[in-house]
């Protein structure tokens, strides 16, 4: 994955506009254009400074900024270092997925599987080496199912629930980006005004939130970051609704 790659999914991700992300990065400190910002991940433009790629990371709620500035600093790099660190990632995801096969309690999802192709350099490296002990590969009998939940699957939590993680801000922060979810599939005509629902916007393999209202003659699904939008329907048979928000843990 390039810069410009992982920065044109993490805008997409956090369902902003230009202009928005821009105004935010100018909160945390970094003066930046939309057009500034449509160069570099349109590719127009070589990844800028690290301040700025931690800045954009931030204003679009993703936890990539690490990854994001050193994907800036291997575009620079040179080609045996660019070759040395393409070569350790292919084996960290081999590793990974080899893992999943032998110890999950759950078969891997193709979704997973994508998810872990799309790994950049440090993220493959922070998960293999979480498995890493003395040298020994250990990886916990949960494995595959944590990685199915953080490539946006769902994973039964008992009692008919599901567990999912979710990655974007849309209803911080009373429930903040990076959480993971126990929501129970619960019949529409059970749901109460005010109830959190999840739903995967748009065919979008990741959920999303929102808190619903019933208003005469439609639904209206309103964010509590008003950088998301509100979604307004006449039935939520029309989405892909997911369902009720139980609980969540924040995931460190």
């Amino acid at each position: 994955m390039t810069y410009a790659e992982m920065l044109s999914s993490i805008i997409q991700e956090s369902r902003m506009s230009l202009r928005q992300i821009a105004s935010k990065c100018e909160d945390l400190g970094q003066s930046i254009t939309p057009s500034y910002i449509s160069q570099l991940k349109n590719n127009k433009l070589p990844p800028p400074n690290p301040e700025v790629s931690i800045a954009l990371a931030k204003a679009c709620g993703s936890r990539l900024h690490a990854a994001l500035v050193f994907l800036g600093y291997m575009e620079k790099a040179p080609e045996i270092i660019r070759d040395y660190m393409n070569n350790s990632t292919r084996l960290y995801k081999l590793v990974l997925e080899n893992l999943s096969d032998g110890q999950g309690k759950v078969p891997m999802t193709r979704e997973a599987r994508d998810f872990i192709s799309r790994l950049d350099v440090i993220t493959a490296y922070e998960l293999a080496s979480t498995y890493l002990e003395q040298g020994n590969f250990s990886p916990s009998s949960e494995l595959a199912e944590e990685l199915i939940l953080i490539s946006g699957g769902a994973v039964k939590a008992g009692n008919d629930a599901i567990n999912v993680f979710i990655n974007d801000s849309s209803m911080a922060p009373t429930i903040p980006a990076h959480s993971m979810l126990t929501i129970m599939p619960t019949k529409i005509s059970l749901l109460k005004e005010k109830d959190i629902i999840a739903l995967y916007p748009y065919g979008r393999k990741m959920v999303t939130l929102r808190r619903i209202f019933f208003m005469k003659n439609q639904v209206l699904l309103i964010p509590e970051d008003t950088a998301h939008e509100i979604i307004s329907v006449e039935s939520l048979d029309q989405i892909d609704y997911v369902g009720k928000v139980m609980s969540y843990r924040v995931d460190l």
